[in-house]
């Protein structure tokens, strides 16, 4: 097999490279963390990750190097996590806040060491080298699981580096955004495994067809026929700060501020939503109808004869002698209720509700509350929907009215989990609504990687979505993530936009993680090939 010929500066620089795990660890871990953080939003330079992954891959990196690589990475996509801390009410929530920002900054990284641990574990019993097409599956199998699990913190899922590339970000039409890092890591290791850079020619050929190819067949799919008549759909940004909302605004003045958003003369049928928790005080599920911050809304509905969507902090009451959930408040006289930070769909003579299912640990729900009792009295203060709230026994999408399309809801952290809103879609047109209140982390990267992170995930599914953020960003959505119209960052005001239910008619829908199994697959065949037919060619220089 012949071999790729580099002047003598680029063997050199490869050379670097390949020895600095080796020569100064610190080194390494240092620059693969740097590398692996800015590759996400808001800096977004994906290519990075081509520099930062065979450094990891290096077996002479110890654990602790890795940890430190993990953490920098962590830190840097993740540091506005700490910022809660600024603007808490008071020292207590302060040190809660700290405490819980700084526990998943550093926790995290732990949890992403074992698919290193169990890599090297296993290549170990094997008495083989540690190979990056072994590593894959495994971390395949990592992300897949951190999707699922109820301490859920997959916010430097890779995929998410491609958020703002939306030609390659629509390979997660085919096989979803775990997939797109899997995807990734193939790509990577095409062209860097094996160091020094056996076959480097054919190395880069492959690498590039891996990356070129799918991107372009994502793209060249035909568009879905009109099945039911565009709607009109506005989103609501009151911007009013989250802090204050809970504190010191009064709920009339906050409910009296949305209302002047509403459109004045929508068309019949309009779908318009308002942000997570735009109602301040808590509402019953069960009989919105009676509560007082609700009926101007209501009269608007009935009078418009249109779909208001709205996040609010809702509860149901369990009589006496009613078995109450784990998160559930007792109250003194017997019975208790449940809090749920749910969104709320007000229809000319009825309702809907969708819970917030994703619940962000320990903000919203310590995880494994059943099991674990004693978390019942762990919980961070921020307002509104926080502590030990409900979660649903089934998700399903909402019926807007007056022909039934169906509308998804994705309550905040809802919007990244892709495979949770993939279900919640029917096979036929549909919308989907994203309800969020980003302005926690103040002007930080935490609503812009929110924000794209969710457009990334509106590609993969293929329906076009209308998001409405508290203080930003609002915005009206293709099937490919496009913005057809946004609002900024610490804005005021509504914005509208026309959009055609469709039926989602990505791969990723159809499918599932099939996809992601077969990319799998396709790793572990190919570490097969490599035991049993070993690289002969090496980088040569002249």
């Amino acid at each position: 097999m012949p071999t790729m010929r580099l002047t003598p500066l680029a063997a050199k620089w490869f050379s670097w490279w390949r020895d600095l795990p080796t020569a100064s660890p610190r080194k390494a871990a240092l620059l693969s963390g740097a590398l692996l953080g800015l590759a996400f939003p808001p800096v977004s330079l994906p290519w990075l990750l081509w520099g930062a992954w065979p450094l990891l891959w290096n077996s002479r990196l110890r654990y602790r190097h890795l940890y430190g690589a993990l953490l920098l990475w962590n830190f840097l996509g993740c540091y506005w996590l700490l910022l809660t801390t600024l603007s808490a009410p008071n020292l207590q929530e302060a040190l809660l806040s700290l405490l819980a920002g700084a526990a998943a900054i550093v926790t995290n990284p732990l949890l992403m060491l074992l698919p290193f641990w169990a890599w090297r574990t296993l290549s170990q019993r094997l008495g083989q080298s540690p190979s990056p097409w072994l590593f894959i599956p495994l971390w395949s199998l990592f992300e897949y699981l951190h999707f699922r699990w109820e301490l859920t913190w997959s916010w430097l899922t890779i995929g998410f580096a491609w958020s703002e590339w939306p030609f390659w970000g629509a390979i997660s039409r085919l096989v979803g955004p775990v997939g797109l890092s899997t995807w990734t890591l193939i790509g990577i290791a095409l062209v860097s495994s094996d160091f020094p850079f056996a076959a480097l020619r054919n190395r880069l050929i492959a690498g590039l067809v891996w990356i070129g190819g799918p991107a372009v067949l994502a793209h060249l799919r035909v568009q879905p026929p009109v099945e039911a008549p565009a709607r009109t759909v506005w989103s609501l940004q009151p911007n009013i700060d989250p802090y204050a909302k809970f504190a010191e605004l009064p709920p009339d003045s906050q409910v009296n501020r949305l209302e002047r958003l509403l459109p004045p003369d929508p068309p019949t049928g309009s779908l318009i939503v308002g942000p997570e928790t735009a109602i301040p005080l808590p509402v019953s599920l069960d009989h919105p109808r009676q509560e007082p911050l609700l009926r101007p809304f209501w009269r608007y509905v009935d009078s418009h004869r249109v779909n208001l969507l709205l996040g609010v902090t809702g509860y149901r009451y369990f009589p006496p002698g009613s078995r109450l959930p784990a998160s559930a408040r007792a109250m003194p006289e017997g019975g208790g209720y449940e809090l749920y930070n749910a969104a709320l769909l007000l229809r000319p003579d009825t309702f809907f509700v969708h819970s917030k299912a994703r619940l962000v640990p320990f903000v919203e729900r310590a995880p494994y509350l059943e099991l674990f009792t004693f978390l019942q009295s762990w919980q961070i203060d921020l307002g509104g929907a926080f502590g030990h709230l409900g979660k649903p026994d089934t998700q399903y999408a909402l019926p807007l009215y007056p022909d039934e399309v169906p509308v998804a809801v994705a309550v905040c952290y809802e919007s990244i989990f892709a495979h949770d809103l993939r279900r919640r879609l029917p096979s036929r047109p549909a919308l989907l609504a994203i309800l969020t209140n980003d302005g926690w982390w103040k002007k930080s990267s935490g609503y812009w990687q929110h924000y794209s992170y969710g457009r990334l995930v509106v590609q993969a599914l293929g329906v076009p979505a209308v998001r409405s953020a508290n203080t930003g960003v609002s915005a009206c959505l293709t099937t490919s993530g496009y913005p057809l119209t946004a609002l900024p960052y610490d804005t005021q005001g509504r914005i509208t936009a026309t959009l055609a239910p469709q039926t989602p008619a990505t791969l990723y829908h159809r499918w599932g993680e099939k996809g992601l199994l077969l990319l799998g697959i396709f790793a572990l065949a190919v570490w097969i090939l490599s035991l049993r037919y070993p690289p002969s060619s090496r980088l040569s220089t002249p």
